[in-house]
């Protein structure tokens, strides 16, 4: 890059100075207001050369309604007086078009401190103007929202949980009116069991940590009335900056005693179906009792074993908080158990990890094993006694099943096929795997059988 020296004339220097700001416009006038200087930025900015501006009076500039109310004179006499004027306005170009500017008049000084003309920077704002015009107009939509948003309290607090916001909707739900609720710790509007466990802190954890945090809970309002809400809270940036929190809520308190309501309806529900299906199966067992063909009293036995395992599902999704879904280790370990007590010559262990699948399919997954099971006492070991292994693990997009037993194994004939077993049982088995959507692998070990059947977790 060249280099060069700067020039020797003090006064060469600031002429440049001048004339390289071409985003100010940068011009002196005498007492009177008439024009002696205009840098090329005064050019740029108000469309005058210097040759046709320089000698005319500096009012040009204002508007006509600036002109009529003297602002050019006001202006001057404040210089003068403080020595400094600044504005703000609209002003003129020579074509007649306006910009909004920011200016600064001040007074010119000669060497023995004589004032002797005005010297006037301005700057083209507009820009500004309608950044800030399209700021107000979106935070006054913004509050036009919030106001118009009755159904929802929308709030916001500080990091120590003071409110700073307060919407029409959250004076409606929780009775405070805004004047009374702003710098007040938000924490009033939990319940004190809430506050003493620590919820409100919680729930701005989670937001900070999440982006968001969701709740459902009862709140508190002014009258010491409770309501339930449902609600999420989020961080409150200002400038990159965490400024606090957002919370928006409403009142859903008439859906969520409709849900409890329903809740207990169908708990009821279920409750009367496993109760009429222990009926069924005490009748089943009654028939068995009283009949003099073996062959009719297994029948009527298995039929009874079927009938409990599914009034063990019921009973096992009427105790639990949610009906749509059962763990499958905690229901397993409750239907081996009662395998291995309904048979005194053998024992049932199981392996199993959480996995949580609808009751829907429990209650297939129930049965199937049930099936394997009951097959195995009766099958792998017909005159002795012995154990049997259940396996359930859910891995990735599947649920792996196995039931493995020490016996006699299967005989050299057998065959899985649709049409190649006369057993009622194998025909379930089989319905259920497909049911289920499963695939199923029976192996011969060296000892006893196993039984692998790979579920899909997700149908």
């Amino acid at each position: 890059m060249d280099r060069y020296t700067f020039p020797s004339d003090e006064a060469e220097i600031y002429r440049h100075i001048i004339e390289s700001a071409a985003d100010y416009a940068i011009f002196a006038m005498d007492l009177d207001g008439t024009v002696a200087t205009w840098n090329a930025g005064a050019a740029k900015l108000f469309g005058y050369s210097s040759h046709e501006i320089i000698g005319q009076n500096g009012v040009v500039i204002f508007s006509f309604e600036d002109q009529l109310a003297g602002a050019a004179l006001k202006e001057t006499r404040l210089a003068l007086t403080t020595g400094r004027a600044d504005d703000i306005r609209w002003h003129v170009r020579k074509d007649g078009s306006m910009f909004w500017a920011s200016g600064l008049m001040m007074p010119l000084r000669n060497d023995v401190g004589t004032i002797y003309g005005l010297l006037k920077i301005v700057r083209d704002r507009t820009q500004t103007l309608q950044q800030d015009e399209a700021l107000r107009a979106s935070e006054e939509r913004l509050q036009l929202i919030l106001e118009s948003a009755i159904d929802y309290a929308i709030l916001a607090f500080d990091r120590e949980g003071l409110v700073i916001s307060w919407n029409t909707g959250a004076c409606r739900i929780f009775g405070y009116e805004e004047h009374e609720i702003l710098g007040r710790d938000a924490r009033i509007l939990f319940l004190r069991e809430d506050r003493e466990r620590g919820a409100p802190e919680r729930e701005m954890e989670t937001a900070l940590k999440r982006g968001r945090a969701e709740n459902e809970r009862f709140h508190l309002r002014k009258d010491g009335t409770t309501f339930w809400g449902s609600g999420l809270t989020m961080p409150l940036r200002v400038h990159h900056q965490r400024a606090g929190f957002l919370k928006v809520l409403r009142d859903d308190t008439e859906r969520h005693f409709a849900d409890e309501h329903q809740q207990i309806l169908m708990r009821e529900m279920s409750h009367r179906v496993k109760n009429s299906l222990a009926l069924v199966a005490a009748m089943l067992a009654m028939q068995a009792r009283s009949s003099k063909h073996p062959e009719v009293v297994q029948a009527l036995r298995d039929a009874e074993a079927r009938v409990g395992t599914i009034a063990e599902v019921h009973d096992q999704l009427w105790r639990q908080s949610h009906l749509e879904t059962v763990d499958l280790a905690d229901f397993l370990a409750s239907l081996c158990q009662r395998l291995q007590q309904s048979s005194s010559r053998h024992t049932v262990s199981l392996n199993a990890n959480s996995c949580v699948i609808d009751a829907d399919r429990a209650i297939q997954i129930a049965l199937l094993i049930n099936e394997l099971v009951t097959n195995a006492f009766k099958h792998a070991y017909p005159s002795s006694s012995g154990g049997v292994a259940v396996s359930a693990h859910g891995t990735g997009d599947e649920i792996r099943l196995e039931v493995t037993d020490e016996g006699k194994g299967l005989p050299p004939e057998f065959s899985f096929g649709e049409n190649d077993t006369k057993s009622l049982g194998m025909k379930i088995i089989r319905a259920l795997v497909q049911q289920l959507r499963a695939e199923i692998k029976i192996e011969n070990q060296a000892v006893g059988t196993k039984f692998l059947i790979r579920i899909p977790r997700n149908l």
